[in-house]
């Protein structure tokens, strides 16, 4: 099983997401990305943002855990608040990240993207839960594009 810590971070009512293309289709994520061995998944989480977005952030409570299943992997994804340390410039590094860019989406453009880990309902949650402070398994999530 793949571990994958990833970020929800919010600024202005806005969530910053990753875009990717997959089979000719854009796709979103949250920024994050798979432990290495030995590693602590917040500890993982900080060097993510650092090396693919150049941002320095402080990785808050878990506020949920939920289960992929993309070509016979299993990936248990860990999402953590997060909250930027300075300026909030990301600047994408495409030698640390097969991403074409970054971007900020606001709650109602979320309803229509293709976002992985979760569902747009499912990310929703986690924005409400990243304002509370709950933690919730959201168990398997099937995703039709995967």
């Amino acid at each position: 099983m793949i571990i994958r810590p990833c970020g929800v971070l919010v600024e202005a009512g806005r969530l910053l997401a990753m875009r990717y293309e997959y089979g000719g289709q854009e796709r979103f994520n949250l920024p994050g990305g798979n432990l290495e061995a030995g590693e602590e998944a917040r500890d993982c989480l900080e060097r993510e943002f650092l090396e693919e977005l150049g941002l320095r952030v402080e990785v808050g409570a878990l506020l949920a855990t939920l289960q992929t299943n993309a070509n016979g992997r299993d990936v248990l994804h860990m999402v953590f608040a997060v909250t930027a340390q300075g300026p909030i410039e990301p600047h994408l590094n495409p030698q640390e990240t097969s991403a074409l860019g970054w971007l900020w989406m606001d709650a109602e453009s979320l309803a229509d993207a293709a976002f992985y880990p979760a569902t747009p309902a499912d990310l929703l949650q986690l924005w409400a839960l990243q304002k509370s402070g709950a933690v919730d398994h959201l168990g398997l999530i099937h995703q039709p594009w995967l």
